[in-house]
């Protein structure tokens, strides 16, 4: 998980507002109004129509408020988004302590695939720096104590961890985006994957293209009727990511013996 803007331009309300005792408006407060509300009908909104579609009067008429009263609890859309991202992280999984670090991290990622499922907007949102918010960090944290007994230094766990947040994030946002397109356009994906396979047939030279063309032609570019082939592809990937880095920590471990 990460924050949206970086830490030299995050202003100084939106790690108050993260941290701090969202209860307390800058300025008056309007009676049945908080920070909690906003944030749940901002989230509300955004799962239901993407990002694009929040503004802060959206969100002020969801509440039958006006747009100023927002103002008194969020200065700016920016700050709104940054709690919205955070409060919709929620709490990483409960890792069993007993299980060894791989499995650690195989549910830690499956959690997080599983959030940006309930969340597509999340990843609409502009990332240009680390974590900052509790949430986030408790997410960090996770991925880290997966981590701690694998003899990685800390460099290589945070970096580690950095990626495979990377790559869950990748693929669920590319998942995500090619449900957004066939959605904007009216067609099913199946249909559009269908329409992409033929163009490829159409226009590949298998003289230039070799290889391309010879998995067009398996089928590879058309995904499984199962509803769970997205999820079954994700969990392939990221087991071959831990693969490596598995691979990694033998081969270390036999250079130390």
């Amino acid at each position: 998980m990460a924050t949206t803007r970086g830490s030299n331009e995050k202003s100084g309300s939106s790690l108050d507002l993260l941290w701090g005792d969202r209860t307390k408006p800058q300025r008056s407060a309007r009676p049945g109004l908080s920070a909690e509300r906003i944030v749940g009908a901002a989230i509300e909104l955004a799962d239901a129509e993407g990002l694009d579609a929040l503004s802060m009067q959206r969100v002020a008429g969801m509440l039958d408020f006006t747009t100023m009263s927002i103002y008194r609890y969020f200065p700016g859309k920016s700050q709104l988004i940054d709690v919205m991202m955070d409060t919709a992280a929620g709490s990483p999984p409960d890792l069993p302590e007993a299980a060894g670090w791989r499995e650690r991290v195989e549910l830690w990622m499956a959690a997080l695939w599983d959030r940006y499922q309930q969340h597509p907007w999340m990843l609409q949102v502009q990332v240009s720096g680390p974590p900052v918010g509790p949430n986030q960090l408790a997410w960090l944290e996770a991925a880290l104590r997966s981590l701690r007994d694998t003899g990685l230094s800390h460099n290589e766990m945070l970096s580690v961890s950095l990626f495979l947040n990377g790559a869950v994030t990748g693929l669920a946002r590319l998942t995500s985006d090619v449900a957004h397109a066939a959605a904007a356009i009216g067609v099913d994906q199946q249909d559009m994957n269908s329409e992409y396979v033929q163009t490829l047939e159409r226009v590949l030279d298998s003289e230039r293209f070799p290889t391309l063309s010879a998995i067009v032609a398996t089928g590879a570019f058309q995904p499984g009727d199962a509803p769970d082939s997205d999820t079954r592809g994700f969990t392939f990937a990221l087991r071959r990511l831990l693969d490596g880095i598995e691979g990694y920590l033998e081969e270390r471990a036999d250079q130390h013996r």
